[in-house]
């Protein structure tokens, strides 16, 4: 574990044989004929070398640690080798010099951007193993006992590959059951039989009588210190720190969605796919169904229903009329083999074609293509109650999917872990948006659409 503070230096060593394989090995051997040592050349790979160090540093490639993600590696490297190419091209815009021809450079570029992320993976996976194997760990100890610190403590000890050994808690009296190892009076020696790396204080579990002392004590130690802030009314929103003069401050707010280049992105990217599902599915679709009721049933096809949309507020929700007119269609929502489902409106369910006129919806501005479900009025005022923090959902637009529905808590609600849990995943969808996200949820539709799942009646 004392090596870690090495990975850096590994992962830019890496970097360096890689640029150089291919930017001075490979003009060399690609390029037998041309001059490859001269003044210019030789200062033009000292650029090459300078460049890539500074951006790696500019750009935080060397804050890697274990608990980096891959699409953050990736990403890193992105913004590197854009700012990379431009500083290349600079250098020719002022010295004159033979090097690989100009429509080599697309291969060339390309080429080392692929071996960097490949090598950055190979190196990523390389820890990941080591460390699920017991090795490159740290100890850490959770201080103080409560919900929050018992949910950090599963999150170590099921996820081994991060490297960390959770050692118990400390606090006021042993409990062997409990994992807690000691109590305050035992904290220093514990800390100094186990080789403790890092320290994680559960701050509203310890009694205030007790945390001056443990304080003091722990800067004694050159140990890591982690503070796990009771946050339990503000959860699933973003947090961070930031300083008002010498003053830190916990700022919350409601995720990246709060920012508007990122809502401008997401309703540009809303506009363009539901004109083209308008324009190219609905309007011939429509005809269809229109024909098919003209025969079978004529209640019309289009169903509309009043629903919560963002800041709670109540829109029109379409659909295709799957059920027969009926008097319950505002308050209980289909159950497996409802007879008010028609034969097309089964047909149309399975497949969720019935949703498809929301589409009309996201171009009014009322939804998104991707967010959380909207409900009924009725179920609105009734999970309000049910569930805690129900309403935070209702932060962001409504969606056609989201990443609750993708993971199988769609349709019918039987038991309150349904909603609960629902709840849950809009939450994490609100707090971690990213238009990745949203594409990845929208493939992950068409897939559950595809394969088909038992919820869909």
């Amino acid at each position: 574990m004392k090596y870690s503070k090495y990975i850096p230096l590994i992962s830019l060593l890496g970097d360096f044989l890689i640029l150089n394989a291919l930017f001075v090995v490979g003009y060399i051997i690609m390029q037998p004929k041309a001059e490859h040592f001269s003044d210019k050349h030789l200062l033009f790979y000292i650029y090459l070398n300078a460049c890539w160090i500074v951006l790696f540093f500019v750009f935080g490639a060397h804050n890697v640690d274990r608990n980096t993600k891959k699409k953050s590696i990736f990403f890193t490297y992105v913004r590197i080798i854009v700012f990379y190419f431009f500083f290349f091209l600079m250098y020719f815009q002022a010295v004159p010099l033979q090097y690989y021809p100009r429509h080599h450079l697309k291969y060339l570029f390309a080429l080392f951007f692929f071996s960097l992320i490949l090598w950055k993976f190979v190196l990523y996976y390389a820890f990941y193993f080591y460390r699920k194997y017991g090795y490159n760990y740290r100890n850490v100890i959770i201080l103080g006992y409560g919900n929050k610190a018992k949910e950090l403590a599963k999150y170590f000890l099921t996820n081994p590959w991060h490297g960390y050994r959770f050692l118990g808690f400390i606090d006021k009296e042993v409990n062997l059951k409990r994992r807690i190892m000691g109590s305050w009076d035992d904290l220093k020696s514990f800390i100094e039989a186990n080789d403790i790396n890092q320290v994680y204080i559960s701050w509203d579990t310890i009694p205030r009588s007790v945390l001056d002392d443990v304080s003091n004590l722990l800067a004694d130690y050159p140990i890591k210190i982690r503070i796990l802030p009771d946050l339990e009314n503000f959860a699933y929103k973003s947090a961070e720190l930031v300083n008002y003069g010498m003053v830190p401050v916990l700022q919350i707010h409601p995720g990246p969605l709060s920012f508007w280049y990122n809502r401008l992105l997401k309703r540009s990217f809303d506009i363009a796919i539901s004109l083209i599902v308008i324009i190219g599915i609905l309007s011939w679709f429509s005809l269809i169904l229109y024909i098919l009721d003209l025969i079978f049933y004529r209640q019309g096809i289009i169903f509309n229903q009043e629903r919560t949309c963002i800041d709670g507020k109540v829109f029109t929700c379409h659909k295709f009329r799957s059920m027969q007119k009926n008097d319950e269609s505002d308050t209980v929502q289909a159950t497996r083999n409802d007879k008010r489902v028609t034969r097309v409106g089964r047909f149309l369910r399975k497949w969720s074609l019935d949703e498809m006129p929301q589409f009309v919806n996201v171009l009014k501005g009322e939804m998104s293509i991707v967010g959380p479900r909207p409900h009924m009025i009725k179920h609105t005022e009734e999970y309000q109650k049910l569930v805690k923090r129900f309403m935070l959902r209702h932060m962001v637009s409504p969606g056609i999917t989201g990443l609750a529905q993708v993971n199988g808590f769609r349709g019918e609600i039987k038991k309150p872990r349904d909603i609960i849990k629902r709840v849950e995943l809009d939450a994490k969808y609100i707090e971690t948006w990213s238009f990745n996200m949203d594409i990845k949820i929208i493939l992950l539709t068409m897939w559950v659409i595809i394969k088909g799942q038992d919820t869909a009646y």
